[in-house]
């Protein structure tokens, strides 16, 4: 069974799918290779204890029954405490076993790794996603076994400490070290790339590595670890003239060392006890394939903590090496520069599912860059760092010269990569896919392998298109798709509609509006960055064909410029108005399209009706100056009524411009200057949908009591983004349905 411990570790993993989609692959991958396991039906029933196994601990892996709000009393620390910009954070463990992150702008000294404590303490539960695509931070607390939160505890009494403790000690005052040393942006490089510690990384740094596929690189993997214990070992075998026997004991012993000092990450923690059993193995001249030693990691460490199975890096770190190492035979066939270009090409390759899956779209030139980076951080980066590092405790000015050769390579490198301009052509942007479509995907990634292994290209290239083809299907399914959508998203107290036409033939953004509370606090865009544009992506949308501004407030229009920049709409709609000021501050150079009442907008099979404004000259504020549009699709019309108040919609009544609606988008979130009883008549909206975009716990008291009695008295349905964050309506064959984002 040499060399196929990776099946079992497969079937492992399927444990900690969902129960339904687990068991149903299972048993696919069984058939899929029933002559193997036909063979060794003792391995297969050991396989098959694994899946159980791993399907028991996904089921502890959930929170507690009941959360209290307040605690007081003893609690452990469970992490060693990490300073940040404004305040300390660290875990605690209460004794039900409930983990709690904590965050203090005041810690103890007593305050360690270990300790144990008296206090009391408010809990919260973590924020939850409102919106799909969108960062669900409690789930990432959830993957971590943190299921609460607190502010500011009340700490009385702590004593004791965990003997790691006095490492990650040593690692704070390391850090420290290192900042006093050398330039920010060498400290910067030295901690990321050698001691796992991002905190102040370059954010346009950051963001370039991630564009371009390469983040990778500052985390640290085999490669790292491979690059410090040869040196480690150089330096003890040829330098110190040591025997090899103790320099393999020295470097054995060091390498739990530097996985704390390195932070303890998964990837660190993958590849040090990787080395570690590679080590053993040579020692004892026990030839167990490295696939094994991998496969053997991978099912130790889940059973120790099965929560890193939630872990992204864990997850890639994996991932790549195990189909590095399935493909050493291709890997080694050639010269160095068509090795590099396999190795790139597969680990691409291997991670292009899960890239997909958590980021929705990957750069299809980065296998280039990979081309050009790996060898500057094998070669260069990281030696000179590891040389930077040690040289630093022993001479400072020594460090500083060869910093300075560091900085005139190194600088020029990384302002080259922040400088290129994001090719957008590059990025295949194909929205989040299935479990089942990613399964499939490694099948195929699989069959690629396994055939190529065997020079067999003609079946190689087959797989490897299929690989491909699992995404092209997955990005065509909303062409042919006939359901009509409108997604209103939470974007808190403002605005943002989405609307998806049959097939696809056109995406429409109606109102792109960010929360006043953020705009002082640095995050303008914070509604676009962290709703719109995941969501967009999450559905596989790149472009946008129109977008429908219905008035200049802040809460409508302010994540303008910022969409038009990103997604490129064709077309940009606003009412027809008389001062152009107003309009260069939320469009810039954009030359919007006017429109007013008796306009109508065809667009991939849609009309859009103009009811509102009736002229450019504005009557009264910017909210009765609303650009009002009726959306009519096959047979089922909405009406957007932007912030009109009862002096607009008493306009509209009078014209006549008001007619039966299946769904209203109710106007400025509620208020009771809004939605009067006359319009309410006059849309003939009985037993039909409403939709108010509104802030959670606003300070205007939006939505306005007797607005919800109007509607309710005439049996509307009410989905409120408050209440059950952003809401779907799909509408299909006549029936429409609401699928609200929150349960």
């Amino acid at each position: 069974m040499k060399g196929k411990l990776y099946f079992a570790a497969i079937l492992f993993s399927l444990g900690f799918l969902p129960l339904k989609v687990g068991i149903l692959l299972l048993v696919t991958v069984i058939l899929w290779s029933l002559p193997f396991w036909m063979k060794h039906k003792i391995y297969l029933g050991g396989s098959i204890s694994l899946f159980f196994f791993s399907t028991f601990l996904t089921a502890t892996m959930g929170p507690p029954p009941s959360i209290e709000s307040t605690y007081q009393g003893s609690f452990s620390i469970q992490s060693h405490p990490v300073t940040k910009e404004f305040y300390t954070e660290f875990e605690i463990e209460l004794p039900n076993e409930l983990k709690i992150l904590a965050r203090t702008e005041h810690p103890p000294d007593s305050l360690k790794l270990g300790a144990s404590c008296q206090g009391e303490l408010v809990i919260e539960p973590p924020q939850k996603a409102t919106n799909p695509g969108q960062f669900d931070y409690a789930n990432f607390l959830s993957s971590q076994g943190i299921h609460a939160i607190t502010n500011e505890p009340i700490i009385m009494d702590c004593s004791g400490s965990s003997y790691f403790s006095k490492l990650y000690r040593i690692r704070d005052d390391v850090l420290t070290h290192l900042d006093m040393a050398f330039h920010p942006t060498t400290a910067m490089w030295i901690k990321a790339i050698l001691l796992g510690e991002r905190q102040g990384f370059d954010d346009e740094t950051m963001e370039s590595f991630q564009f371009w596929n390469i983040s990778h690189l500052l985390a640290i993997s085999g490669l790292h670890v491979a690059i410090i214990l040869a040196t480690c070992y150089g330096v003890l075998y040829y330098v110190l003239r040591t025997s090899r026997a103790t320099a393999m004991n020295v470097m054995l012993a060091g390498i739990p060392f530097y996985i704390l000092m390195a932070g303890s990450h998964p990837s660190v923690i993958r590849a040090g006890l990787m080395a570690a059993l590679v080590i053993v193995m040579v020692k004892f001249r026990n030839r167990m394939p490295v696939i094994d030693i991998l496969s053997l990691v991978y099912i130790a460490v889940l059973m120790i903590n099965p929560y890193l199975m939630n872990q992204l890096s864990f997850q890639f770190s994996f991932i790549v090496t195990a189909c590095l190492l399935l493909s050493n035979r291709i890997i080694t066939q050639d010269g160095w520069v068509w090795m590099s270009l396999k190795i790139s090409l597969i680990s691409q390759l291997a991670l292009l599912p899960l890239q997909f899956y958590y980021f929705y779209y990957t750069n299809v030139l980065s296998f280039l860059m990979n081309l050009l980076f790996v060898p500057y951080f094998t070669l260069f980066m990281i030696p000179v760092l590891l040389i930077l590092f040690f040289v630093s405790f022993i001479d400072l000015s020594m460090a500083r010269m060869i910093e300075n050769i560091f900085i005139q390579v190194n600088e020029p490198m990384i302002n080259a990569l922040n400088g290129l301009e994001p090719f957008l052509f590059a990025q295949w942007l194909v929205g989040k896919p299935h479990l089942i479509t990613i399964f499939l995907a490694y099948i195929c990634l699989f069959g690629m392998m396994y055939w190529w292994n065997r020079s067999d290209l003609r079946k190689a290239s087959i797989f490897g298109c299929l690989l491909i083809s699992c995404f092209w299907i997955q990005q065509s399914i909303p062409y042919m798709d006939s359901t009509y959508r409108i997604t209103m998203l939470d974007v808190g107290q403002g605005d943002s509609f989405v609307v998806e036409l049959p097939y696809r033939s056109a995406v429409m953004m109606i109102d792109i509006g960010e929360e006043v509370n953020y705009s002082h606090l640095d995050q303008p865009n914070r509604n676009f960055n962290q709703v719109v544009q995941p969501f967009l992506w999450s559905k596989g949308i790149q472009q946008i064909d129109a977008l429908v501004i219905s008035h200049f407030d802040y809460d409508h229009a302010a994540g303008a410029t910022t969409l038009i920049e990103h997604f490129d709409p064709e077309q940009t709609f606003i009412a027809a108005r008389s001062d152009d000021e107003i309009i260069n501050e939320y469009l810039g150079n954009v030359e919007p399209i006017q429109v007013k009442k008796q306009h109508q907008i065809k667009m991939g099979g849609a009309e859009l009706n103009v009811l509102s404004p009736e002229t450019p000259v504005m009557r009264g504020n910017e909210n009765n100056h609303s650009l009002v549009v009726e959306l009519q699709v096959d047979g089922h019309r909405t009406l957007f009524a932007g912030d009109l108040e009862a002096a607009g919609e008493l306009r509209l009544l009078e014209n006549g411009a008001i007619r039966d609606v299946d769904l209203l988008k109710v106007g400025h979130h509620g208020s009771s200057t809004s939605t009067s009883l006359p319009l309410l008549q006059q849309l003939n909206l009985n037993g039909k949908d409403a939709f108010i975009s509104v802030g959670e716990d606003n300070s205007y008291g939006h939505p306005s009591i007797e607005v919800i009695n109007r509607l309710e008295d005439q049996g509307n349905r009410i989905w409120r983004t408050d209440i059950h964050g952003a809401v779907e309506m799909k509408y299909t064959n006549g029936q429409s349905t609401f699928l609200p984002f929150k349960p």
